[in-house]
């Protein structure tokens, strides 16, 4: 049986997310309703009830795969998009499709531990590519050239970047294909934030997506972050290589086999007023990133982000004079009833990870008992 690590951020997420009163772990934009869908647009939703309850379109409905296909370049199709439920799904059976024993796989650190986690669960090598400070926690395509060896098959990174908020330059990403593409390398992109590019440098390209950059890039990506519907469970892969997406078919009739026809119909709702939705989601990271940051100014002693956040829904925050934030993490979900994730599920222990697209008011009443939380904790370990 394939070894497995635990899940660490999903399982601590789990035992608390719902206790807690003031969630600061949500990584969702604020979800939304469909009574609320329809007051952002304009558009009511009508179900065809007299749907028949079947499975549909094992690859998702054309008419979805065609929307989601709009999101990226002129050249894409439906033909290049394969539905899933929700990008967890999809990473899962790229891995299953891509990687095996005799396989090595070169992964961004920090990310999603999935994005690693399952591919050594195949059998294959993992390396880790460190996000340093120096390189404003962006992949350093020099050092990643120099981990590339014969059997290198798969590159994977994560923009925006999960859990740092960073964002991958133009030029670096066009730096990464091009590697990938010396050496015919496979690239996963994770862009399940995309396109909540809401904190950009000034002077900063709106960052293309790699699927249109690269031939062998894979672009994973849901209805979860961006457009606030992770209730539906819907995810997709698109690439330009229409090979991958026929063996991850596949693949995929072993598990899934399809979506919900229900889920595939409210996701082409979502997505033809998706403008709406996410000028929605933009102001609200806007306006939250801006209430963070103040707060974090105001307790410069306590807390300070790891690098600069530009996208995304989270950040991480370090804590001064705090290192074990799984303890600390645990308290604040035990005692004060408010939701952080500990740094130690990223490997990057004494940070905690904020998620700010949520609610306004899980921060406005969270971060104070965030701040009163470290005050006791400090005070108890001296």
């Amino acid at each position: 049986m394939p070894y497995q690590e635990d899940f660490a951020v999903e399982q601590f997420m789990d035992k608390f997310e719902t206790q807690a009163k003031y969630n600061l772990g949500e990584t969702c934009c604020y979800s939304l309703s469909l009574d609320d869908i329809e007051q952002l647009s304009g558009n009511r939703y009508e179900l065809d009830r007299s749907m028949r309850l079947t499975y549909r379109d094992i690859k998702g409905s054309e008419e979805l795969r065609a929307l989601i296909a709009t999101i990226y370049g002129n050249t894409l199709t439906k033909d290049n998009v394969l539905v899933s439920n929700g990008a967890i799904a999809s990473n899962y059976l790229l891995y299953y499709t891509l990687v095996g024993k005799g396989d090595h796989v070169i992964c961004v650190d920090p990310t999603y531990s999935q994005l690693y986690s399952v591919p050594e669960m195949f059998g294959a090598e993992v390396d880790h590519l460190k996000l340093t400070k120096e390189d404003d926690y962006i992949p350093n395509v020099e050092t990643l050239a120099k981990m590339v060896k014969k059997n290198t098959k798969l590159i994977i990174i994560n923009n925006p970047n999960n859990p740092l908020g960073s964002v991958i330059p133009n030029n670096i990403m066009k730096d990464i294909c091009q590697l990938c593409e010396k050496h015919d390398i496979y690239l996963h992109s994770d862009e399940v934030y995309r396109p909540m590019f809401h904190s950009l440098e000034e002077g900063f390209d709106l960052p293309e997506s790699a699927c249109d950059l690269y031939s062998k890039a894979i672009v994973t990506c849901s209805m979860s972050k961006a457009y606030s519907v992770a209730g539906i469970r819907l995810g997709w892969m698109i690439t330009q290589d229409k090979q991958v997406l026929r063996d991850a078919a596949s693949r995929r009739d072993y598990n899934t086999i399809s979506v919900s026809v229900i889920d595939d119909r409210i996701a082409q709702y979502v997505l033809r007023n998706a403008d709406k939705v996410i000028a929605r989601n933009m102001n609200l990271c806007k306006e939250n990133y801006h209430y963070l940051t103040e707060f974090i100014n105001k307790n410069k002693e306590d807390f300070e982000y790891v690098g600069t956040p530009q996208g995304g829904t989270v950040c991480l925050l370090k804590t001064k004079e705090i290192n074990d934030t799984y303890g600390f993490a645990e308290f604040l979900a035990t005692e004060f009833n408010v939701l952080a994730v500990p740094g130690e599920v990223f490997n990057f222990p004494g940070t905690l990870r904020i998620g700010y697209g949520n609610s306004k008011n899980d921060l406005v009443e969270g971060l104070p008992l965030l701040k009163k939380a470290n005050d006791i904790w400090i005070s108890r370990t001296k």
